[in-house]
Formats: C-alpha cells, sequence, structure tokens
C-alpha cells in the first residue's frame, strides 16, 4: 500500500481480521426524549444489541464478511466487523416505551424522559 492510501490491485489481502469499532453516532435532546443516531453499515437488524444496564446504553453491531463459496479475495476491504458503542446515561428514562430502529445503516433508538413530579405549592385546608 502506497501512502496516499490505494493499493495495488493485483496484490493479495493480508491479514483481513475482524475488527472492533466505535461507530459514528450522535445525541439530540428532543424536549421528552433523547434521539440517538449510530451508523452501522452493513449490519442487519439480527446482527445488532441494545443493552440499557444501570446507567451505560450499550450498542453493539455486526457485519459479516460475505465471500462466495470457491472465491479467493486478491484484495478486501470489506470484511467481518464489530461495532460498539457505550453511552453513560444520567437521566431516567421510561425504560419500557424505549424503541429502535434500523434503516439504510442508520440505527435510531428513542429514550423517552421520565416524567418527574412537578414541584409546587400546597394549600392547607
Amino acid at each position: 500500500m502506497n501512502t496516499t492510501g490505494t493499493a495495488n490491485k493485483c496484490a493479495p489481502s493480508v491479514g483481513v481480521t475482524e475488527s472492533l469499532r466505535k461507530p459514528v453516532y450522535s445525541v439530540v435532546n428532543a424536549k421528552e426524549a433523547f434521539e440517538i443516531e449510530v451508523e452501522l453499515p452493513g449490519v442487519s437488524k439480527s446482527g445488532v444489541s441494545i443493552d440499557l444496564e444501570e446507567d451505560i446504553l450499550s450498542v453493539r453491531g455486526e457485519r459479516s464478511g460475505r465471500t462466495p463459496d470457491g472465491w479467493k479475495a486478491l484484495h478486501r476491504e470489506l470484511s467481518s466487523l464489530n461495532y460498539q458503542l457505550r453511552l453513560k446515561v444520567t437521566t431516567p428514562f421510561d425504560v419500557e416505551k424505549i424503541v429502535a430502529s434500523l434503516e439504510e445503516g442508520i440505527l435510531k433508538v428513542t429514550l423517552p424522559i421520565k416524567a418527574t413530579a412537578q414541584a409546587r405549592r400546597i394549600e392547607v385546608a
């Protein structure tokens, strides 16, 4: 591989292995919920797992390498890949109303903020 990042197209790939990457993500506070978007290119719905344990939200995505039977890769940049993102969650959420969807490689997770007791003055009758 040369310094510009291009490879000789006929050179066999060497050392292609599974790797673990932190995905690109964004978090938006949308008044009643936090909206989290995570880029997981090439990951199917069955390859995604989301866990909320205490104050840590964990997102894992697994993309398996696809090589047809009988093929030998001469160059390969698309390999098996695992994504992992861990976010500390300090706001109380309504766990029963958390929803997630995956479309076109973008995972969207909505964490509805749990309603809290409102402060008010109570008159004595």
